[in-house]
């Protein structure tokens, strides 16, 4: 009896322990869920305030631009940093309905561009730009023959069914056949996802000085990597005023004058709309990560994606 009793002690004392620290991890995610949204509350605020005092200009030498934290708060820490959600490549660009569209052949290029200017390898380039499509389009047909539809993701070990739908999250590419993690940690930093947009439209104030791939692939590789630097490091601190100061540009002129056709020209701009938060916070022992991507519209800043987990690698 004395035995039986010890063991069933013991058992018990192992449940209690187990059930006080899954209780204990529930109140950590819960309080840094709330700490996430008032980081997204205080975002919202700073962007809506500095887009009104420049007449909806965006540029990096604002507030925003500055990576914040990471600031004590009870019980942890918290730090963010918000990106320019039109600094980057949109994935959902590559998206039609309509294969002769003009606007999805242009980001076509674009896409290959920025993938060559990367240095990745022709065949792969091409191969992963297929089966991004393939992946977007509503169609279950290829778009060519290096694409992937359902057929080839029915016969994994673990089978699914391509998304036939724009992303929500640029971690969704790593479903997508060709996307392994190599390449997926290469293109990321220069790619974003804006949900249910499919268009791209470039900010060139807020293109970082380092990422001078980003301004080659918009001009589908017309404007090597000296030209593009150059635009960039030429650019002043407050950024370009218009768009027509960009294309007084001398490697924009330059360009013209050689009669190439620029049509891209009308997807710069100088106001961004999408906005994109990444909060971390630690509060115990947990360490959490928050993404929202807000628009900025009319006066009013509004939340159209929320997502939380880890991805992001450990910094």
């Amino acid at each position: 009896m004395v035995a039986l009793i010890a063991v069933l002690a013991i058992q018990m004392s192992s449940r209690l322990r187990v059930q006080v620290a899954r209780i204990a991890s529930s109140d950590y995610a819960e309080q840094a869920y709330w700490h996430w949204m008032s980081a997204e509350a205080l975002v919202r605020q700073v962007l809506l305030i500095e887009l009104e005092q420049n007449e909806g200009q965006t540029n990096l030498s604002q507030n925003w631009a500055t990576a914040q934290g990471p600031y004590p708060v009870r019980g942890g820490m918290i730090a963010g940093r918000i990106r320019d959600l039109h600094s980057c490549f949109n994935l959902n660009s590559l998206y039609t309905d309509e294969e002769t569209n003009a606007q999805f052949l242009m980001a076509q290029e674009q896409y290959r561009a920025l993938l060559t200017a990367l240095e990745v390898d022709e065949f792969t380039a091409e191969r992963v730009t297929s089966t991004l499509i393939d992946w977007l389009d509503k169609n279950t047909e290829l778009h060519s023959s290096l694409g992937a539809e359902d057929a080839d993701y029915e016969s994994l070990p673990q089978p699914f069914q391509a998304g036939n739908n724009l992303l929500s999250h640029i971690s969704e590419l790593r479903q997508i056949a060709g996307y392994n993690r190599e390449l997926y940690q290469l293109i990321k930093p220069y790619v974003c996802v804006i949900p249910a947009v499919t268009e791209w439209q470039l900010n060139l104030n807020t293109v970082k000085d380092t990422q001078p791939e980003i301004v080659m692939a918009f001009f589908r590789g017309q404007l090597d990597r000296t030209a593009a630097e150059s635009l960039l490091r030429e650019r002043p601190d407050d950024g370009y005023s218009d768009v027509e100061s960009i294309r007084q540009q001398g490697e924009i002129q330059n360009l013209e004058n050689d009669g190439t056709s620029l049509s891209e020209l009308d997807q710069l701009i100088v106001a961004s709309e999408y906005f994109e938060l990444q909060a971390q916070v630690q509060y115990g022992d947990l360490e959490y990560y928050g993404f929202s991507q807000l628009r900025i519209l009319n006066g009013v800043a509004h939340v159209v994606h929320r997502s939380r987990g880890g991805y992001e690698q450990d910094e």
